[in-house]
């Protein structure tokens, strides 16, 4: 797996012509180091019996959710997923400014976005134990369409993402994020699937759907 690159950015602000260029802010830019196939949460049927797809297994094979309902895509086409993420932490806003270049998605598909971290390791507070991953809200989340951590991707499968995080993520050993297709056609923010969306807040605690109405297809990972 390649390294990623750092990068770092300063920026001056003038506040005048005669004002001198002292005021600098130096914010932290990091690249992905991987971007990764996930395959748990769609299955291929082997013989009479719904299992994992993995290497061996023949790309025009068709794929299911957990209930054996196609989704009218193939394993190949599964796999043709990719994604680039740059994300910068902006100490004035003291939020993580988040950009994830992205194809190979469902063309049209509805998707969601959802960042996480590990040591120290993300947890999402309404699903607590259940869920370590948050939504990641778009810049203008009351335009995002159709929900504020969500997008639909385009005809060609292409598609350029902007977000934000509270905090600094990317102090964490490793920041990643998911691009999880939502096979139902509906998002579910700040949840990334119906299941939890559903249960968050009972008295038996939240229950995840991932496999049945959305999938993680894509994980994109950064190490610090």
């Amino acid at each position: 797996m390649r390294r990623g690159i750092v990068l770092a950015a300063a920026m001056v602000f003038l506040t005048g012509v005669a004002a001198p260029a002292q005021a600098v802010r130096v914010d932290r830019r990091d690249r992905s180091d991987a971007a990764l196939i996930y395959s748990e949460d769609v299955s291929v049927i082997v013989g009479s019996t719904l299992r994992e797809p993995d290497e061996s297994t023949d790309p025009s094979k068709p794929l299911f959710n957990d209930a054996g309902v196609g989704l009218d895509l193939s394993w190949g086409q599964w796999q043709t997923a990719t994604g680039l993420a740059i994300a910068r932490y902006r100490s004035d806003s003291r939020s993580t400014m988040v950009e994830l270049k992205l194809s190979g998605l469902v063309p049209g598909g509805v998707y969601s976005v959802f960042w996480g971290t590990l040591d120290p390791d993300s947890e999402h507070p309404d699903c607590p134990g259940v869920e370590r991953s948050l939504p990641l809200t778009s810049l203008q989340p009351n335009r995002q369409v159709p929900d504020p951590s969500s997008f639909i991707a385009a005809s060609t499968g292409k598609s350029v993402y902007e977000g934000r995080a509270p905090g600094n993520i990317l102090t964490a050993r490793q920041t990643f994020f998911w691009v999880i297709y939502q096979s139902d056609g509906e998002a579910d923010h700040p949840f990334p699937n119906r299941g939890e969306k559903l249960t968050a807040g009972g008295e038996s605690g939240c229950r995840s759907s991932f496999g049945e109405d959305a999938m993680r297809q894509l994980i994109i990972v950064m190490r610090s």
